[in-house]
């Protein structure tokens, strides 16, 4: 599936896609999870870190992990002072760059964006470049991945304070402007592929459930997600293969 905003590249040989989260462990999870599910696949992530020396007092860290074998071998960690005038511009930016020098080393690239970033304007950076510059032939944007764990969904859905994109407080902690709910919604809302982490801790603040018995959290996901995405009620059930459209490609291949 090619996200809405998108135009398809069809047939494309190696596809991207991106994945984002509104809180660290689940991205790191369903990463994880996704990365496991299928070989060629070259894991990239993002993250922030707190820089008084830096001018906008964060930096960025990138980690490249490339396929080795049947799983995904350990990479290259780089750190870099947010340069442009937002995150999302530096991390667009940056992607774009990583991705042209890693041309042809894996089918698929997993491209994990900061804790709150929105993928859209991302997406569509990257779909430019494909479109301008010859490191994009064959390559496409195949779906934007969003990771809800279920565990204080309720909490974060409903919290009007500010996203904490890296600590746990005041003291070490990075944050957004934009509140931690308005994020929750807008990533569900915009992605093609919204997959759940099922509850392993105490759940929702209420401990609701639904007339199956089932958390009510699951109908919320639903109701705000946009019409056509893939919900997954298990995400370490998801298939990044299936995810990122190669399944047809690769049974022609070898037909």
């Amino acid at each position: 599936m090619i996200h809405p905003t998108l135009q398809s590249r069809g047939n494309a040989d190696t596809s991207v896609v991106l994945l984002t989260g509104a809180d660290r462990l689940s991205l790191d999870s369903v990463a994880f999870s996704l990365a496991d599910s299928y070989a060629s696949v070259c894991a990239i992530s993002y993250d922030v870190r707190p820089n008084d020396e830096a001018d906008a007092g964060l930096s960025i860290v990138r980690r490249v992990s490339r396929p080795v074998g049947q799983g995904v071998g350990v990479g290259d960690v780089e750190i870099f002072d947010l340069s442009d005038c937002c995150l999302s511009c530096s991390v667009k930016h940056d992607a774009g760059g990583t991705l042209a020098s890693l041309r042809g080393q894996a089918r698929v690239f997993l491209v994990g964006l900061p804790v709150g970033l929105e993928a859209t304007p991302v997406a569509r950076y990257l779909e430019d470049m494909m479109r301008l510059d010859s490191w994009g032939d064959g390559m496409g944007v195949a779906a934007v991945v969003n990771a809800v764990g279920l565990d204080e969904f309720e909490e974060r859905f409903f919290d009007d304070d500010r996203l904490c994109v890296y600590g746990t407080g005041d003291e070490d902690g990075v944050f957004d402007e934009r509140s931690t709910g308005a994020v929750v919604s807008r990533l569900i809302r915009e992605a093609t592929h919204v997959l759940e982490l099922p509850v392993v801790g105490r759940g929702c603040l209420s401990r609701h459930v639904d007339a199956d018995g089932e958390c009510a959290c699951r109908d919320i996901i639903r109701a705000v997600a946009r019409r056509g995405a893939v919900v997954v009620e298990d995400a370490h059930e998801a298939d990044l293969c299936d995810i990122a459209g190669l399944y047809e490609v690769e049974s022609s291949v070898g037909a």
